[in-house]
């Protein structure tokens, strides 16, 4: 009985609630006449006054069916009140979600804010230019073959000088032909000191 009268009351209520809405659609159309027709004032405002009743109506049957709410209410067993549900959470308590969000506020805000400042910040890309003491190693080197070079080429203009004297005295022996003479000690030291 306590739901009946409760679906009654709720029914009156959107009832009450649609005749509130028709009037003030009355009311509107009211005022957008003309004054000149007087036959279309006098429709709508019996309209409205007929609205005006239903309404009054309606506000004493929802005053009557609060009182069978109450009065349904009031016997004992009609309202039973629904069993507590306990809630059993599963997963990680409320303490470990916020603790997750101190270390994220904490400690990788701060890091990822460190990164970003450090990826803003890198220097421009520096040129490949070679070290100053790789620099001067290569020229040393440079110098060193350029050196040898030049002995070499002296050496060889030696060898064809000594080979083109040697060819052009057809008297004289040919280097390296014949028994080697044997030198005396004296003239062994003599050729020694001479040599740098």
């Amino acid at each position: 009985m306590l739901e009946a009268a409760r679906a009654q009351r709720s029914e009156l209520r959107n009832q009450l609630d649609n005749a509130e809405e028709r009037r003030e659609n009355l009311q509107d159309q009211l005022s957008q006449l003309p004054s000149s027709d007087a036959v279309g004032r006098a429709g709508l405002e019996a309209r409205i006054t007929d609205t005006d009743a239903r309404i009054k109506a309606l506000d004493q049957q929802i005053a009557q069916a609060d009182a069978n709410v109450a009065a349904a209410a009031s016997v004992p067993g009609a309202t039973i009140e629904p069993p507590r549900t306990v809630v059993v959470r599963r997963g990680p308590p409320e303490e470990a979600w916020f603790l997750g969000g101190m270390f994220i506020v904490l400690v990788m805000l701060p890091l990822a804010i460190a990164q970003a400042y450090r990826i803003w910040r890198r220097p421009a890309p520096m040129s490949h230019e070679m070290p100053a003491e790789l620099t001067d190693r290569l020229n040393r080197l440079e110098q060193a073959v350029d050196a040898v070079a030049v002995e070499l080429e002296r050496v060889g203009e030696g060898q064809r000088y000594v080979t083109r004297v040697l060819t052009e005295q057809p008297g004289q022996r040919a280097l390296g032909a014949g028994a080697a003479e044997p030198l005396e000690v004296r003239q062994r030291e003599a050729i020694q000191q001479s040599r740098p």
